[in-house]
């Protein structure tokens, strides 16, 4: 089943904002609230697929640089989110 673009934006809103780390809820909640509704298709896949098969600690050491970033997850989105936790000096 294919969701809208629409759909992906709400579900995403809800997934980055109840991950079960608050870290991680405050850091990537707060970039996709950041992007809003210029979230794009391409951006809603790279961020689901991090959502889907990286657990809550590791996501939160990925973008803030303590663990390697596994190949997978090396894309044009997930970069422009770990600078959007450097900008904010979280780490």
């Amino acid at each position: 089943m294919t969701h809208s673009l629409e759909t992906r934006r709400k579900r995403l809103r809800y997934r980055t904002n109840h991950t079960g780390t608050r870290e991680t809820d405050i850091l990537l909640g707060g970039y996709v609230a950041a992007l809003g509704d210029s979230l794009d298709a391409e951006q809603a896949t790279a961020l689901e697929d991090l959502l889907d098969n990286a657990n809550d600690p590791e996501i939160l050491d990925y973008i803030t640089g303590r663990l390697a970033l596994p190949e997978r997850f090396n894309n044009g989105t997930i970069a422009q989110l770990m600078d959007y936790v450097r900008e904010r000096r979280i780490s």
